[in-house]
């Protein structure tokens, strides 16, 4: 037997808390089944609708159209992210480390299966290719549950086979800030509706390099502006607004990563280091009163880069958290002293310690880029700011 699964466990995890989807499943396994029994001698169907490299191949170790369910890991409750009443979804790996979206009906047998991220290397005398199917460079997928929709990007680099693997013809590069693609699953359970949306994403000019990222406003390939609060020639803010806000600062399946895709006018290697400033902040009636002392800063966190594309860190709520170093009663008088009677009356009723957190925020997250040119010239430090929206 593969898979054996407690329903009555879904959304649960030994030593977390992720419960989402717990109360709609619940309901569905009530009225349907308690368990799901899988033999290896059971097949899903492949579904065929994009057509790229990565399916021909999928296809060639695959002739009959079906995958066989040994080919998978084993199945855990945590693969379980979805349910319907006609089905459920799963993702889950192939035995090439492959993400597959599998849906199984009320009974438990196979609907379809989707290729939902794969990695592929060529190698060759002049060049090297690499390609990919993926959401980002640290997360294989994205589903959306309220559309029923998986979210991914094709990726596609031409790579020089030198000690720095160098790309060429970048700017005709496919990745995560140059093109999504949208699957849906139907009532029941089909993989269907197929959506290309390819952009020209705005962009941070620095004199040695740009800065690209899908996740800046409008994609119509524009610069972004320097605005007037740019510090010096090495230092550029960009200002997010407040859904960027929480999309950056929630580290769960529903909200955005932040992908940056990085074109250097000459060749050389990139070392890249994030980290956030706090300050405290006590948010009124549309009124926002931003206490610059006492601040904070975290240690700086080094980013791993694949092929010029990069994931910005996002924090979780435990990482956010950080403390002025001051009582309770000398916060009370500072915010009086800095904000003035309406903004104390926010803070007037506080008696812990973890009350008084609540108003320490992340006011900016700074990406610091290094630049080292491969022709031995003067290596170059620039600071990418991300000022964060603490207010409508």
């Amino acid at each position: 037997m593969l898979i054996s699964i407690n329903f009555n466990l879904f959304g649960q995890e030994v030593g977390g808390d992720k419960t989402q989807y717990s109360t709609r499943w619940n309901e569905f396994v009530a009225g349907n089944i308690s368990q799901l029994n899988l033999t290896g001698d059971d097949s899903v169907k492949i579904a065929q609708l994009i057509g790229e490299k990565i399916d021909d191949r999928n296809l060639n170790r695959h002739k009959s159209g079906f995958i066989r369910v040994e080919e998978f890991s084993e199945i855990k409750n945590g693969d379980i992210i979805h349910a319907e009443d006609k089905y459920f979804l799963i993702v889950v790996k192939d035995r090439y480390l492959q993400h597959w979206a599998l849906t199984l009906n009320a009974e438990g047998k196979p609907i379809e299966g989707f290729l939902l991220s794969s990695e592929l290397y060529y190698t060759g005398y002049d060049f090297h290719e690499f390609e990919a199917r993926r959401y980002s460079p640290s997360l294989p997928y994205s589903f959306d549950a309220i559309k029923e929709q998986f979210e991914f990007s094709s990726i596609f680099k031409v790579i020089l086979p030198d000690e720095h693997s160098t790309l060429i013809d970048i700017d005709f590069h496919l990745d995560e800030t140059t093109n999504k693609r949208y699957v849906q699953v139907d009532e029941n359970g089909h993989f269907e509706n197929v959506k290309f949306v390819d952009s020209e994403s705005n962009y941070v000019l620095f004199d040695e390099f740009e800065i690209h990222s899908s996740f800046f406003q409008q994609n119509t390939g524009l610069k972004i502006a320097e605005i007037s609060e740019r510090e010096n020639l090495d230092t550029v803010k960009v200002f997010f607004d407040l859904d960027q806000t929480m999309n950056l600062l929630r580290n769960d399946a529903f909200s955005q990563n932040l992908t940056l895709r990085f074109i250097s006018k000459e060749p050389g290697t990139f070392s890249l280091f994030q980290r956030y400033n706090g300050g405290i902040g006590i948010s009124g009636d549309g009124d926002f009163c931003d206490i610059e002392k006492p601040d904070f800063a975290s240690a700086w966190r080094a980013l791993d880069m694949s092929y010029d594309i990069v994931d910005l860190h996002k924090y979780t709520e435990e990482e956010q958290q950080w403390s002025p170093n001051m009582s309770i009663e000398d916060f009370k008088e500072l915010v009086l002293n800095e904000c003035g009677d309406y903004h104390y009356s926010f803070v007037e009723y506080i008696q812990t310690e973890e009350q008084m957190q609540s108003f320490c925020l992340v006011e900016n997250i700074t990406l610091k880029v290094i630049f080292s040119p491969n022709d031995g010239g003067d290596i170059i430090t620039k600071y990418l700011v991300f000022v964060l929206a603490n207010s409508c």
